[in-house]
C-alpha cells in the first residue's frame, strides 16, 4: 500500500454545506465531523473537487486517477487513487494579545488523529510538541495555550474548542435586484487547515498524482463564483 498525506491551506473562507435543512438560526452550516464536531470536508467533496480541478486542466490522467461512472450502473470504471475525508489540522483564532493578529489553534484529539492517520499509513511525517513554554497569548478571551507544536499550532483544551464558533455572513437572497430574504451563512475562515491521506496500490500512479497536485492552488466547496474555497495544497510524505 502506497500513501501520502496531503494538506490544504485555506487562502480564502471555505464553505462545505452539511445538506442538512434547520431551523436554527444559521441556515446553512458547514459540514462537520460527526464524532469532534470539528469542520470537515467529506471524501466525496474532495474527490469531486479534485477530479474537477484536473479536468479543467485537460489532464489525461483523469479517469485513471478517479474513475468514470457511466449510465449502466454495471460499467463502472474505479479511480485508482483511494481518497479520505479531509479532517481539521488547526483553525485561526484571534489574538487578544501578543504580537500577531491570530494564532493557529487545535486540540490534543486533532493533533492526535492526524499523527495517528500517518501512522496507519506508515507515512513519517508527525506534528510534534515542541516543547517550549506558552506564556503572553490570549486568543478571544479563551484559557492561554497549553502547549505549542512545531507548525506554530497552538492547543487549547477540547471544551474552550466547543464553545469557538465559526463565523457568520449575513447574505441576501435578491429578486430583481430587490432584497427579499436574509439568511444566515457559517463558513470556516481563511487560513486554517485540513489534511486527507491519498492511497493507491500502484506507486507510480501515486506519484504521477503527488507531482501533479503539490503546490497547486485548487478550490473546493460551495461558492466559486464569489472566491471562497480557495485552498493551497502542500504534500506532506
Amino acid at each position: 500500500m502506497n500513501s501520502i498525506m496531503v494538506v490544504l491551506k485555506c487562502i480564502t473562507n471555505l464553505h462545505v454545506g452539511n445538506g442538512d435543512v434547520n431551523y436554527n438560526i444559521i441556515d446553512s452550516e458547514v459540514e462537520k465531523d460527526p464524532v469532534t464536531g470539528y469542520p470537515m470536508i467529506n471524501s466525496s467533496g474532495v474527490k469531486g473537487a479534485l477530479r474537477a480541478y484536473f479536468k479543467s486542466m485537460n489532464d489525461p490522467n483523469v479517469i485513471t486517477w478517479f474513475g468514470q461512472e457511466h449510465n449502466n450502473a454495471q460499467n463502472i470504471q474505479e479511480g485508482m487513487l483511494k481518497i479520505d475525508d479531509a479532517r481539521m489540522m488547526a483553525i485561526p483564532m484571534r489574538a487578544s494579545k501578543g504580537d500577531r493578529a491570530y494564532r493557529l489553534v487545535s486540540t490534543n484529539d486533532a493533533i492526535d488523529k492526524y499523527n495517528d492517520i500517518a501512522a496507519i499509513f506508515g507515512l513519517g511525517t508527525r506534528i510534534r510538541d515542541t516543547k517550549k513554554p506558552v506564556s503572553g497569548i490570549e486568543l478571544e478571551g479563551y484559557i492561554a495555550p497549553m502547549k505549542l507544536y512545531d507548525r506554530d499550532i497552538y492547543i487549547i483544551s477540547a471544551a474552550d474548542m466547543s464553545e469557538y464558533s465559526l463565523p457568520v455572513n449575513a447574505r441576501n437572497c435578491l429578486d430583481n435586484g430587490v432584497s427579499v430574504n436574509l439568511w444566515y451563512e457559517e463558513y470556516v475562515p481563511h487560513e486554517s487547515m485540513f489534511y486527507f491521506p491519498v492511497i493507491a496500490d500502484d506507486p507510480q500512479v501515486l506519484n504521477a498524482f503527488k507531482g501533479a497536485i503539490d503546490n497547486k492552488v485548487i478550490q473546493f466547496g460551495g461558492h466559486a463564483s464569489i472566491g471562497y474555497g480557495f485552498c493551497k495544497i502542500k504534500v506532506e510524505a
